[in-house]
């Protein structure tokens, strides 16, 4: 998918190397799930990348901004009474952020979900902690949905998730 400014594609080994580079910040990881690896390693990236090309129950791109991967964005597909839906996910590397790329990534992927795979409702749970990532959503044309109160544990913290979905206007 090409955009104006970076194109989402298919991670390859090739990313391995700055997958790890901007993936291994402390900073990245105490807004994602727990399975997100912290430390990321060399392997944690091989691991994943072969996870992303296997896992029909995601479409993983990378971000590429011109000169190679800068983050990851995904649908994560819902099953039963739920695939209508799909979650969003994303990081980008520290280097990038407040420039306007991930409002772009998310524009990208939105249209994939909508236009290509017919989906009636793209959604992201961000932690309370995260504004950045609530005002990338709120660019991004997402709407805040609700809020769950002490939802999560992160880190020791209960912390609550705010719901953030854009609904498909042509269905």
């Amino acid at each position: 998918m090409q955009g104006r400014d970076l194109k989402l594609r298919r991670l390859t080994a090739a990313d391995a190397p700055k997958l790890t580079t901007y993936a291994n910040n402390p900073k990245i990881a105490a807004n994602l799930m727990d399975r997100f690896p912290n430390p990321y390693t060399l392997e944690s990236a091989h691991w994943f990348i072969n996870y992303a090309a296997e896992n029909e129950g995601e479409s993983v791109f990378a971000i590429d901004w011109g000169e190679g991967l800068i983050g990851v964005i995904s649908l994560i597909f819902k099953p039963d009474i739920y695939a209508a839906s799909v979650e969003l996910g994303y990081w980008l590397g520290e280097p990038f952020w407040g420039q306007g790329i991930m409002p772009e990534a998310i524009g990208l992927i939105v249209k994939h979900a909508f236009e290509d795979l017919q989906h009636s409702r793209v959604y992201a749970n961000v932690f309370h902690t995260n504004p950045a990532s609530r005002r990338v959503l709120e660019k991004a044309g997402f709407e805040r949905e609700g809020i769950a109160r002490k939802a999560i544990v992160k880190n020791g913290r209960i912390l609550d998730v705010w719901t953030y979905g854009k609904v498909n206007p042509r269905l």
